[in-house]
């Protein structure tokens, strides 16, 4: 593709329903061409169409019974997304949109995101920050077998497949994340490598993995490494921490026998850890 002459955005004007429960997935394959996709919240869904979608969103609501809106509203992608998506390169990697790739920088290790309208761009310092730690735990010690948890748009489990593992199970638990996950993971030809799983990050506690990569709710994070086989693990990236929040991961970490290799912060608000258990001598 000449980059002096992208494809154009697929996405313009957004046209968001917050119901007041979950939409099923067997509803939303109703809802038309114009469905973008559920972002489920607690208990509620907001639903994107790229044009209004007022009779098909009261007939489904109305099918599935018990449900009503709550609020609709309009937005632009670039608003939603918080920007328009720029390429943009973090260590060995360049990071860009489908439609709009770039020049790619000589000898970079190039994936595409297409973040629809799931927050996860990589533009979030962690994000930022979880890509330099991948590059220096797989360059010290490359790792076969690595577990995303929380992978949102799959960037990070892309990241580590481009880096050389040969599997990785990338999770999340919000159904219109995975699937966002699952449609990069094609973009990009990962299929062989990557499992996208939509499913509660504590399930996979027990997932061997030769590294974890961890950008999640602290409060996640925290009933995980009360799992033993959680703990075990030999190396973490972890991600995703505030100020107080890392210094009591850091004890955790302590207690299961992890040491810290390096730590990331921006502007001493948002952490980053690379821990790892030491060799055996």
């Amino acid at each position: 593709m000449n980059p002096e002459h992208p494809k154009a955005c697929p996405y313009g004007d957004l046209y968001i329903y917050h119901l007041s429960a979950r939409l099923s997935r067997e509803m939303e394959r109703g809802l038309g061409r114009d469905f973008i996709g559920n972002w489920v919240e607690e208990d509620t869904s907001f639903l994107f169409f790229s044009s209004p979608a007022d009779e098909a969103v009261n007939r489904a609501k109305d099918l599935q019974g018990q449900i009503f809106v709550l609020d609709r509203f309009t937005t632009t992608f670039d608003q939603w997304q918080g920007g328009e998506g720029e390429a943009f390169s973090a260590g060995p990697f360049y990071v860009h949109t489908p439609w709009n790739p770039g020049a790619v920088p000589l000898g970079s290790l190039a994936i595409a995101i297409d973040p629809g309208v799931v927050f996860g761009t990589g533009t979030h310092p962690t994000t930022r920050d979880c890509l330099l730690a991948l590059a220096l735990a797989m360059g010290e010690c490359p790792a076969s077998r690595v577990l995303d948890l929380g992978t949102g748009t799959g960037l990070l489990a892309l990241a580590a497949s481009a880096l050389g593992a040969e599997e990785v199970l990338a999770v999340d638990l919000n159904p219109l994340a995975a699937d966002t996950a699952q449609r990069n993971v094609l973009e990009n030809g990962c299929s062989d490598t990557i499992t996208v799983v939509q499913g509660n990050a504590e399930d996979f506690a027990d997932q061997p993995a030769d590294l974890v990569v961890a950008n999640i709710h602290f409060a996640v994070m925290k009933k995980l490494f009360l799992r033993p086989e959680f703990a075990d693990h030999p190396r973490f990236i972890l991600s995703g921490l505030l100020r107080s929040e890392v210094r009591e991961i850091k004890g955790v970490l302590e207690v299961s026998g992890h040491g810290i290799v390096r730590e990331w912060d921006w502007e001493n608000t948002w952490f980053t850890l690379l821990a790892e258990k030491p060799l055996p001598l």
